[in-house]
């Protein structure tokens, strides 16, 4: 395959975050397609690019956004006169690209907030752990962004149906805040740029840097509690001011029509349920009143 293929039109930051983020939906390799997807349509494999079976060799397709990503950017160069230390700019994020946020960070920035800081360890644990970085790849940290991030993604790794929409919705929002926040620093600083104020253009930077990241890893410890929240013990949770219980309704996921399909061909007839005549049972006589334990509140 070519190393560089030059785009047919000028491509955004989106485009590219979009592409980087593919798992060839669409296209011969999408492996959300067969039996190892699952009943959510993952395209993730757990064991390995390759494995063996009944003496032949097979290969699992290596998607474009993996789950084993340890970082990631996107990198935006701006001309001219746009000061020099205002001029790159990384959208940068922790671990998968599909879905961790990515914070906008100017070359010119000398600080980040404490969650997304590797001093100069390149995730090295003992090096971490020497300038007391909470986090490493074995310890796990409410104050690493890789951390965070990891939660969140592992939700949709299990979920992917029902996860990855409110993940997506979530990075959007987080996005849009993420922006209007840089553009207000962007118009600050570059006035101190423009006068000669380099300390004073940097300390702005520096102070974007910093709140951007804070802002995306509150937002992703949010997310990871609603997601949590949301998708307990395999079902859908909403809230529910009717149930005297817990406030809340619990819906059973729904299989898709091909899955179920899937699922039927292997199985056979193991899982059908008998006609209504082979569940006939003896009539007992109640002698007090019954009630269906389905429409007591709480029962599910």
């Amino acid at each position: 395959m070519p190393l560089w293929i030059k785009p047919t039109k000028k491509l955004t930051k989106e485009d590219v975050h979009t592409l980087m983020s593919s798992h060839f939906q669409g296209t011969f390799f999408d492996p959300s397609k067969d039996v190892g997807a699952g009943a959510e349509a993952s395209p993730y494999r757990w064991n390995g690019l390759e494995w063996s079976s009944a003496g032949h060799e097979y290969v699992n397709e290596r998607v474009v956004g993996t789950h084993y990503t340890a970082w990631h950017f996107v990198a935006t160069i701006r001309p001219a006169p746009m000061p020099k230390q205002m001029a790159a700019l990384l959208y940068w994020g922790a671990d998968d690209h599909s879905w961790a946020p990515k914070i906008p960070i100017h070359g010119g920035a000398s600080a980040v907030h404490p969650s997304y800081d590797d001093a100069d360890c390149t995730a090295r644990d003992a090096c971490r752990r020497a300038h007391g970085l909470k986090g490493t790849v074995t310890d796990f940290s409410f104050e690493s962004a890789w951390w965070l991030n990891q939660i969140v993604a592992d939700q949709v790794y299990s979920r992917k149906a029902r996860a990855a929409p409110l993940v997506l919705q979530a990075r959007a929002k987080l996005t849009a805040q993420l922006e209007a926040s840089l553009q207000a620093a962007e118009s600050e600083a570059a006035p101190k740029y423009a006068a000669g104020d380099v300390a004073g253009g940097q300390q702005i930077l520096n102070a974007h840097a910093i709140a951007a990241g804070g802002t995306a890893t509150d937002a992703w410890q949010a997310l990871w509690q609603r997601l949590i929240v949301t998708f307990i013990d395999g079902r859908i949770t909403e809230k529910d001011p009717k149930n005297e219980v817990c406030g809340c309704s619990k819906k059973p996921v729904k299989f898709g029509e091909a899955w179920k399909a899937k699922v039927v061909n292997d199985a056979g007839e193991h899982y059908r349920t008998p006609a209504t005549a082979e569940l006939a049972l003896p009539q007992v006589v109640q002698s007090k009143p019954t009630r269906d334990k389905l429409s007591i509140p709480g029962v599910a």
